[in-house]
């Protein structure tokens, strides 16, 4: 690839390619000339080209002047392979880097981690994936071997990168759904940044119960203990020769599933007291409203603590949970719903609520002494009824549960659960009324996503909480399956005793046979030895023998 010179400020809008999302913890950084070394690096070039003054990108370096000179240097890739210098291909990229910045200039460098707990739930390691992590020190074909924190941090130091910024994106590097800082990891304000961890995990598909574990249960542990960036996916680092600028930023959350009026950045800043959270749109060009929705992009003070879901989602990872366990729990989200919204009072299922109300979903509220709503960005234009807002929330929470175990019975569906919680909360709805709050719903899901949504009794009947541990299936269909296993194995067992016990006759009877031969041997040796004896006795008397007699006994001889 040759040199792709990108059109200078005032450009079109950022495309958005989920590999340059890496960046953004850096943007405002990257305002000179900037090099890319990526093999394909059209996303991050179109990602830098509304603020830096150029953008250069090269494929694997070749194409450089070894005089060209940059603000600021991106390493989205590695150096070509050489043939002695596989192990050291992480080593001579950063030099490579460093020796093209500017006085003052800073690089960028994002790269997997060769201890990332996503990596290590996938179970056994693949050598031949591209980027594969590896707990046990393997490289990879080409003799490359992704760095572990330290080795990075190591390899950062001796080319003289003294000055480093760390941010840790989640679930990976090619596609993150937020990116932490280090200073995050100390949970300053209360801060928790496995909350962000733990959400990213849903995006990881060894995360849908096809892991060795749960990303999403373990994410929070991990973090209690100080090793998220050991075992973070991945590494986005900024290194300088000279001084970093601060930064209070805390971590960075991307919404870039929803329409593009409604993308939007959240970040949290640390502040003298505690955490703020701001919310801005990412294209401030796009319309606010559509369709009548539009989103607040509210800025708030962090509220610590677990949410109303994560305390669900405790409930649901213990063996013999059912339906009626779950009802304190719904009936703690319905109070807090009607003493914010609705000044206490009783709610029914026509109980109207201010638009805003909409996103009290039990994600949304932070469990404590005072339990609080956060995140309220969507607006309706019109007030809501109790009704929906309680099929909205319990929808959410059972299709998004986590680490599920065994129920006492049957698997629910989430219209089990509807048709459950929704009379013990006081908010009943017959199959119509409950058809057409699925059908506002699915209308207010379409208009977010973009993409047609259709949810009715029918989704709702065939859509089961979903089971994600390692034992989480039908109780029945567990006893079959190891019912079966045991007969194939006792099967497994018979036939091997049964081809021992045939090895051990066959060898008997080959025994036998040896035995047999060796005794027939030994009686053709005793008849052959009277022959000669017989046929020597005329010849001491003279006697004459017939001269074929003679040679069939030099035969047998």
């Amino acid at each position: 690839m040759g040199w792709d010179k990108v059109a200078s400020p005032g450009s079109a809008g950022r495309r958005h390619d989920p590999r340059a999302e890496v960046l953004r913890p850096f943007e405002h950084w990257l305002t000179g000339d900037v090099l890319v070394l990526a093999e394909y690096a059209d996303g991050f070039c179109a990602a830098l080209s509304g603020a830096a003054a150029s953008v250069i990108a090269s494929a694997d370096g070749s194409d450089l002047s070894e005089a060209t000179r940059f603000d600021a240097v991106v390493l989205a890739g590695l150096l070509p392979q050489q043939s002695d210098r596989g192990p050291h291909r992480l080593d001579d990229t950063i030099a490579w880097g460093r020796t093209r910045l500017r006085t003052g200039g800073r690089m960028i460098l994002a790269i997997g981690n060769a201890l990332s707990l996503n990596g290590l739930a996938r179970g056994a390691e693949a050598a031949c994936l591209p980027g594969f992590p590896s707990l046990e020190g393997r490289m990879r074909p080409d003799g490359f071997r992704l760095p572990t924190r330290k080795d990075l941090h190591r390899s950062l130091l001796a080319s003289g990168l003294i000055h480093q910024d760390w941010w840790f994106p989640f679930p990976d590097q090619n596609r993150p759904l937020s990116l932490v800082s280090e200073r995050a990891l100390a949970g300053p304000g209360g801060f928790d940044a496995g909350a962000l961890a733990m959400a990213a995990a849903d995006l990881d598909p060894y995360d849908a119960g096809t892991g060795l574990f749960s990303l999403r249960r373990a994410w929070g542990p991990i973090v209690d203990q100080g090793l998220a960036g050991d075992l973070a996916p991945a590494f986005v680092v900024a290194a300088s020769r000279a001084p970093l600028p601060d930064d209070e930023r805390l971590a960075l959350h991307l919404g870039l599933r929803r329409r593009p009026e409604f993308e939007r950045v959240v970040t949290f800043e640390a502040e003298d007291v505690g955490v703020r959270v701001r919310r801005t749109r990412l294209d401030p060009s796009l319309p606010a409203m559509v369709e009548g929705v539009s989103n607040l992009f509210p800025s708030e003070a962090f509220v610590p603590g677990a949410s109303w879901s994560a305390v669900l989602d405790e409930r649901l990872a213990r063996d013999g949970w059912c339906l009626d366990a779950l009802v304190p729990w719904a009936e703690g989200w319905r109070d807090a719903i009607a003493q914010t919204f609705a000044a206490g009072a009783v709610l029914e299922r026509d109980t109207s609520l201010p638009g805003p109300a909409l996103d009290a979903i039990p994600k949304n509220l932070v469990a404590g002494r005072a339990p609080t709503f956060i995140d309220l960005e969507w607006d309706l234009g019109r007030p809501l009824d109790a009704g929906h807002l309680a099929v909205r929330g319990l929808v959410n929470a059972l299709t998004d549960a986590q680490a599920v175990a065994r129920p006492t019975g049957p698997v629910p569906s989430v219209l089990d659960g509807l048709r459950h919680l929704l009379p013990k909360l006081g908010l009943a709805l017959d199959d119509a009324q409950l058809t057409e709050r699925l059908t506002r719903e699915s209308r207010f899901q379409s208009i977010v996503s973009g993409r047609a949504t259709h949810r009715d009794l029918s989704w709702a009947a065939a859509t089961h909480v979903p089971l994600r541990t390692a034992a989480a299936c039908d109780p029945e269909a567990e006893i079959a399956r190891l019912r079966t296993e045991n007969e194939a194995l006792r099967a497994a067992r018979a036939a091997d005793a049964a081809a021992r016990e045939a090895a051990e006759m066959e060898g008997a009877r080959r025994t036998d046979r040896v035995i047999a031969y060796a005794a027939d041997l030994h009686r053709a040796r005793d008849r052959l030895q009277e022959a000669v004896d017989a046929a020597d006795a005329p010849r001491k008397h003279g006697d004459s023998l017939p001269r074929r007699f003679w040679r069939a006994l030099e035969r047998l001889t």
